[in-house]
C-alpha cells in the first residue's frame, strides 16, 4: 500500500509540474512564467474598427537569486542532472510559496560573498577539485554566513571522500558530523528521519544520511554521500546509490528551509568578539574552565565570556572573562573551581577522562552540562557519563518553587512553556549540589542571538537561569 501511495505522489508531484522523468543530464529546462491580461485570449478585431487595447505577455519580476549551482567541469558530464536544484526550487515555491532561483557559476568568476548568492550546490561523479587559490575564498564564504550543499552524484564514493578531503584541509579544527537524532534538518518541515534509497536498483530504508560541518551551532556544509540531485530532478536509475524522488524532495526541502533560516545567524557568528584578558590573574575572580572533547565541544566561542560578563554585572561580582579550555587528559584541574560541558555529540571520553573527572567532583569540584541546541545525542550521553562516574549521587528534577529558580531571579516562565518540561536537573552528592544539567539549550541563549528550530531557552530566560545556577552552585 505504501509503494502505491508513494508511486501516486510522484505521479502527482510529476503531473503538477508540468515534467516528465528523464535520464541523467536531460532534465527539461525550467519554463519562464508568463503573465496574460484579461481578455488576450481573444483575437484582435479587423480593421478598420478600432482594436480594443491589448497588452503583451509579460514576465513576472524574477525570484532573487540564492543557490549558485558551481560548474564543475569544462563540459556537461559533471551534470548528470541538469535542472535539479532548478526543479527543487520550483515544487518549494509551490508548496511553501516562497520563491527563488539558482544560476550556474563559475568559482573563478564568483564574489564568495554570501550576500550575493547564500548557497552553493556543487555535485558531480568525478571527485571534487578546487584550486588552492580558492580555499581562503571558500572559508571566508562560509565564515561570513554562506552554506555549501555538497551531492555525491549517483552516491559516488570518489566525490565524497576528495570534497571532505578538500573541507578538512580549509578546515583543519573542525570535523565532519552525522546529524544527530533530533537535529533540525531531519524535522524543521517534513520529518524525514526515515526515507528510502536505491542502492544498485534495490529499494531500502534507512536513516538519513547527511554529513555536516559546523560553524557555531550551523550546520554550514551539508554533504549528501547518497544522490539527491537525480531525485530533484524526477528521475531515478538502477545503479549508484540514490534517494527516491519523493524522499530527495523532502531532504531538499528541509536543507532549504533550514539554510534560508539560518542565514542571518550565520553571518553575526563572525562578527561575534571573543573576550581576551590583559591581566592574566585569576586571583579574587569568578571563572569557568570549558572541558574539551569530540563532540563538537565548542560550538559557541564567547559564550562563556559572554555570559561572565552579565553575571558580573548582575551580582557585582569580579569575573574572568577569557575562555579556558580543560583536557581531560592534561590538565590537573587543580586550580578551576568550575567545569562547564557542552555539545551535539557524545564526548566518548576514554576512562583516563572519566576517572578525571570523577576526582574533579569528588574534591568538590563542580559541573555544569548543556545541551547545545537541545542535542538528544549530547543528553543521552551526559547522562550515562555521570551515572557511570558518580553512580552514588542523587538526580532531582527541581519544580517551580525551588530555590534554583528563586534567587537571584525568580524564574516562573520556563513552566508555563509547553515544550520544556523538567528544564533543569541537579545531581547531589552527599546533600550538595555538584552538577547542574539542562538539556534544553540554555548556552546558545548567552550569545545574545536566538537560533533556529532548535531546542534552546529565550535569552532572557538562559541568562537567568545560567545565573541561578552558578550561585546555587557557588553558594552550596
Amino acid at each position: 500500500m505504501k509503494k502505491i501511495y508513494s508511486f501516486i505522489l510522484l505521479i502527482f508531484i510529476i503531473l503538477c509540474l508540468n515534467i516528465e522523468s528523464w535520464e541523467c543530464g536531460k532534465a527539461p529546462p525550467t519554463q519562464q512564467p508568463q503573465r496574460r491580461k484579461a481578455g488576450e485570449g481573444f483575437p484582435p478585431l479587423p480593421l478598420p474598427v478600432t482594436p480594443l487595447r491589448r497588452s503583451e505577455k509579460k514576465n513576472p519580476p524574477s525570484p532573487p537569486v540564492i543557490i549558485g549551482k558551481v560548474i564543475c567541469g569544462s563540459d556537461d558530464k559533471w551534470t548528470r542532472a541538469e535542472n535539479d536544484i532548478e526543479n527543487l526550487l520550483k515544487i518549494i515555491g509551490q508548496s511553501t510559496k516562497i520563491n527563488y532561483r539558482a544560476v550556474k557559476i563559475s568559482l573563478n568568476n564568483f564574489s564568495f560573498d554570501p550576500e550575493e548568492i547564500p548557497i552553493l550546490y556543487i555535485t558531480s561523479v568525478e571527485p571534487f577539485s578546487l584550486e588552492e587559490k580558492n580555499f581562503t575564498k571558500i572559508k571566508e564564504f562560509l565564515l561570513k554566513g554562506g552554506f555549501i550543499w555538497a551531492n555525491a552524484s549517483s552516491g559516488s564514493p570518489e566525490f565524497t571522500k576528495e570534497f571532505i578531503n578538500i573541507i578538512e584541509k580549509i578546515f583543519p579544527d573542525r570535523n565532519f558530523y552525522p546529524l544527530y537524532s533530533n537535529h533540525p534538518i531531519i524535522n524543521c518541515f517534513h520529518n524525514i528521519k526515515n526515507v528510502k534509497i536505491l542502492e544498485e536498483g534495490k529499494e531500502k530504508e534507512i536513516n538519513l544520511n547527511l554529513r555536516t560541518l559546523n560553524i557555531g551551532c550551523r550546520a554550514a556544509v551539508i554533504l549528501s554521500p547518497y544522490d539527491l540531485g537525480c531525485g530533484w530532478a524526477m528521475h531515478t536509475h538502477p545503479w549508484g546509490v540514490r534517494y527516491l524522488p519523493e524522499d530527495a524532495i523532502k531532504i531538499g526541502t528541509n536543507m532549504f528551509l533550514y539554510s534560508l533560516n539560518w542565514i542571518e545567524y550565520g553571518k553575526f557568528y563572525s562578527q561575534l568578539p571573543v573576550y581576551t584578558e590583559k591581566e592574566k590573574s585569576k586571583a579574587g575572580k569568578i571563572y569557568i574552565g570549558q572541558v574539551k572533547h569530540s563532540g563538537d565541544w565548542n560550538p559557541s566561542p564567547n559564550s562563556i565570556g559572554k555570559f561572565l560578563k552579565n553575571f558580573s554585572e548582575k551580582t557585582e561580582t569580579f569575573v574572568y572573562l577569557e575562555p579556558i579550555s580543560v583536557d581531560l587528559k592534561k590538565d590537573t584541574l587543580k586550580d578551576v573551581p568550575v567545569l562547564y560541558i557542552t555539545g551535539h555529540y557524545d564526548p566518548n571520553f576514554d576512562e583516563i577522562e572519566l576517572k578525571k573527572l570523577r576526582d574533579f567532583l569528588l574534591k568538590g569540584g563542580c559541573l555544569i552540562g548543556n545541551s547545545c541546541c537541545g542535542s538528544e545525542d549530547f543528553t543521552i550521553a551526559f547522562q550515562k557519563i555521570i551515572n557511570k562516574i558518580l553512580p552514588e549521587a542523587k538526580k532531582v528534577i527541581p519544580k517551580e518553587n525551588d530555590k534554583i529558580f528563586q534567587f537571584p531571579f525568580v524564574i516562573n516562565t520556563i513552566f508555563s512553556t509547553y515544550r520544556f518540561e523538567d528544564p533543569i536537573e541537579i545531581y547531589y552528592l552527599k546533600e550538595q549540589p555538584i552538577i547542574v544539567f539542562s538539556k534544553y539549550d540554555i548556552g546558545s541563549g548567552w550569545e545574545n542571538i536566538p537560533k533556529p528550530f532548535v531546542f534552546s531557552l529565550n535569552i532572557k530566560e538562559s541568562k537567568e537561569i545560567g545565573t541561578n545556577i552558578l550561585v546555587y552552585l557557588l553558594t552550596h
